[in-house]
């Protein structure tokens, strides 16, 4: 039926349906817009948030991350990688301490070994020590007393004597072992003469002398007119001869010029103290006293001001 034929009623009743039916389109353009609007946001947003979730779980791993291989192949590896594992520096070695160098002997508290250190600041102990194997050396002496050392002293004594003869110097031994009380009554003596500080520059003090472990020995020049004791000695042929091949037999020269404030006692080139070839040629290759090569204190002074006389 034509618009035209309509009633009056039929007319409004066509034109509110063609109200309604412009409406419901006009909605459903609304609503297709409103659709591709959300995909077409969806598609923009969506990968943005994706790269955001990745990059707080960092999840942008490689397969060979994933099972575990968290070193990628060298020729996988771009320069332009964002993450670039560069290999940590090896740290570099510490220098090694020079070791110590070894010496041929320590420093014995023992009396009875020939590496005991007896000075003003290491007596023996006991006090009293006396050796067990004292024998008389067969050499020329200078009393009619018998002298006596240490059996390795003893024979060491006889060779080094026997060689000097070969070379033409004539030597004597003239003091050997002392015991402690022989120390007491030659200490004694000077001291009730000079006193304490005069006596302690030449004479040890009772158990504290070398002569009392066996293992020293005085030797003179006793066939040269010149000089037949004392500091000159160090002068003579026989004493120069000493001190260049006393170490060949096992012996030092204990007390040396110019070592006053270490070993305590002054000059003496005619005492040789015994303590073995390998030991004796060290020290005198590096022109060391005991206390320097054993690596000990100086001992210039007694503890007691006073000696403690029986």
């Amino acid at each position: 039926m034509s618009k035209a034929r309509l009633s009056p009623d039929g007319r409004r009743q066509w034109q509110q349906q063609a109200r309604r039916a412009r409406m419901y389109r006009r909605r459903r353009v609304l609503v297709a817009l409103l659709l591709l609007g959300a995909l077409a946001l969806t598609g923009f947003l969506l990968p943005r948030a994706w790269d955001g979730v990745r990059a707080a779980l960092d999840v942008d791993q490689t397969l060979s991350e994933v099972r575990g291989d968290q070193v990628p192949d060298a020729q996988d590896a771009s320069p332009d990688s964002e993450q670039t594992h560069e290999p940590a520096p090896e740290p570099s070695p510490e220098p090694s301490p020079e070791p110590s160098p070894e010496r041929a002997s320590e420093p014995s508290w023992d009396p009875d070994s020939i590496h005991v250190l007896v000075n003003p600041q290491n007596p023996l102990e006991p006090e009293d020590y006396a050796p067990t194997d004292l024998e008389v050396p067969e050499v020329r002496t200078t009393t009619e007393n018998q002298l006596m050392l240490r059996e390795p002293a003893a024979e060491a004594l006889e060779q080094l004597i026997a060689a000097a003869a070969e070379d033409g110097q004539v030597l004597a031994m003239t003091s050997g072992y002392r015991s402690y009380d022989a120390q007491v009554s030659l200490y004694a003596n000077r001291h009730a003469s000079v006193g304490t500080e005069a006596t302690d520059e030449l004479v040890a003090r009772p158990g504290y002398s070398e002569h009392q472990t066996g293992l020293a020995a005085d030797v003179i020049s006793i066939e040269n007119p010149e000089c037949i004791q004392g500091h000159c000695f160090a002068e003579t042929p026989e004493g120069q001869w000493v001190a260049e091949h006393a170490a060949d037999h096992g012996f030092v020269i204990r007390y040396l010029e110019g070592a006053e404030q270490i070993t305590g006692y002054e000059f003496e080139p005619w005492h040789l103290r015994y303590v073995g070839e390998e030991t004796a040629q060290e020290v005198s290759a590096e022109g060391l006293t005991l206390e320097e090569y054993w690596d000990q204190p100086a001992a210039a002074e007694y503890d007691d001001a006073e000696p403690a006389l029986p």
